[in-house]
């Protein structure tokens, strides 16, 4: 946040924590001391620099706690701001269903009826755009495909209803209204309904109806008010990262603030029950409403209503219990890292139910990718000196056993081009130079695969080619021949 604002964010995140009567930290009692304990150790274990909670209910926040620094290196505060990410969409969904009811729009109207522009690649099957409705944006289960490929843009101009005309190239994955599929896209498309149908942009209408009467009014909505830098994970170690803002969504995940302006909207979401009447199955015995997951608290049946949002450098949760809410920010995030960071919130909620439950066990799936690249990039690198050297000192083969080679390296890159340059990135539903948002040292190891790829199959080719055009015909001898890729079988005509 700029620094004209701090003086300002300071204040009003005082006065919203004080209006919802937050216990003083110093006052905190025993089982506020221990929360804030656990926290301090899982912070060190997962490498959170920075982070922000609060315990709070219909009364008011009855705990806050503020630990660590920011990515400029100042403490965090509860005026410290963080990115908030996809808790943005129960906020958005409170906007719809307000509009909803005051009949400004209906929730099972088709969205053509307020984006008639709007086609997809697969218009006129049952996949088309003209059954998507808006309760299935809100639910998820519209068809639209998991991805980022529309979403965390960092174009300063860029307004919701741009995604529509880039949707006419994309494909359902699914019938509108048959299965749950988890994409931001969704919400993309509710904001531009927000604005077609009001005329205004999206952060006017949400701040008026929904962060100003709530008391949110230290929140981020544009690139103007974005928070400090935010921390990646490089090779297990976060790293200072300032995010690049998506103007154009705040609906789905860039809208943030205070610690106070998420305790005040948790606030008013226990009082009002969140929509999870319509929810939609999401797995065993959890479901996913408007805008809202609906699971139980580990080990018992008590109900949980939350949702958690990442941007890259940031985190954020908001778990909404029968009696009380917690929130739980974080300047840090990473895609390995985030079944700890989701469980961080879930263990302070059980906690605040004096239930303990067993933390996530350490998964070594992130530094197993990363041996597994660094190992993949090292053979590469080797091969890629050894056909060097044969560039600088030729050796020849009969034209059988280069075609053979040449066939063998075309195929053995070719997969890795193919695999790591489309197949991932398309498994994964990001654009692979989204990648280095979310886990620079895989994307960094990827692109150096792939240029290593790149490299050594013009060698190879190469290398081929002059031995398939040279004069020689007859048979090598034990010393002649074309490098190729080791085996038992050209082991023994080595030299």
């Amino acid at each position: 946040m700029i620094i004209l604002e701090r003086w300002l964010v300071v204040l009003m995140s005082g006065l919203v924590l004080a209006g919802c009567a937050a216990t003083p930290h110093a006052a905190a009692d025993s089982s506020s001391a221990a929360l804030d304990e656990f926290l301090r150790e899982r912070m060190d274990e997962v490498r959170i620099p920075g982070a922000a909670y609060a315990v709070l209910d219909r009364a008011g926040v009855r705990h806050a706690g503020t630990f660590g620094t920011d990515g400029s290196g100042e403490r965090v505060t509860s005026a410290t701001p963080f990115l908030w990410g996809s808790v943005a969409k129960p906020v958005t969904a409170r906007l719809v269903l307000d509009m909803a009811s005051a009949d400004e729009l209906q929730l099972d109207a088709p969205v053509t009826t307020y984006l008639p522009s709007l086609r997809m690649a697969d218009a006129g099957s049952d996949r088309s755009a003209a059954r998507i409705t808006l309760r299935q944006l809100l639910t998820h289960t519209s068809g639209l495909p998991t991805s980022t490929h529309h979403t965390d843009r960092g174009d300063a101009n860029r307004r919701p209803g741009d995604v529509v005309p880039e949707l006419a190239e994309e494909a359902l994955i699914t019938e509108p209204g048959t299965a749950h599929h988890y994409s931001s896209t969704n919400y993309l498309l509710l904001a531009a309904v927000v604005e077609a149908v009001t005329g205004r942009p999206f952060t006017d209408v949400l701040t008026e109806r929904v962060l100003d009467p709530l008391g949110m009014r230290t929140t981020i909505t544009t690139p103007a008010s974005s928070p400090p830098p935010g921390h990646r994970y490089f090779f297990g170690h976060p790293f200072p990262f300032t995010t690049p803002f998506d103007p154009a969504g705040v609906a789905y995940g860039y809208l943030g603030g205070a610690l106070g302006d998420l305790a005040a909207f948790a606030r008013a979401s226990l009082t009002d029950s969140p929509q999870v009447d319509d929810a939609v199955p999401t797995g065993s015995g959890r479901t996913y409403g408007l805008g809202w997951r609906q699971w139980t608290v580990e080990g018992t049946d008590i109900p949980m209503v939350w949702h958690g949002g990442a941007t890259p450098g940031y985190f954020a949760q908001i778990i909404l219990l029968p009696e009380h809410a917690i929130v739980l920010t974080a300047n840090a995030y990473g895609t390995f890292t985030e079944p700890a960071l989701l469980d961080l919130g879930f263990q302070l909620a059980a906690r605040t139910l004096n239930h303990e439950t067993s933390t996530t066990p350490a998964d070594y799936t992130y530094p197993a990718i990363l041996a597994a690249l660094m190992a993949l990039a090292a053979l590469g690198i080797t091969a890629l000196v050894r056909s060097i050297r044969l560039l600088i000192h030729p050796i020849t083969a009969p034209h059988r056993r280069v075609l053979v080679n040449l066939l063998t390296w075309l195929f053995a890159l070719g997969t890795i081009l193919i695999g790591f340059g489309i197949a991932l990135p398309r498994s994964l539903g990001i654009e692979l130079t989204q990648l280095t948002l979310w886990a620079p040292d895989v994307a960094g190891l990827v692109f150096t695969i792939l240029a290593v790829a790149t490299v050594l199959l013009l060698l190879r080719s190469a290398l081929c080619i002059r031995a398939l055009t040279s004069n020689r015909t007859d048979g090598p001898t034990d010393a002649e021949r074309c490098d190729q890729p080791p085996s038992a079988r050209d082991a023994r005509h080595r030299d």
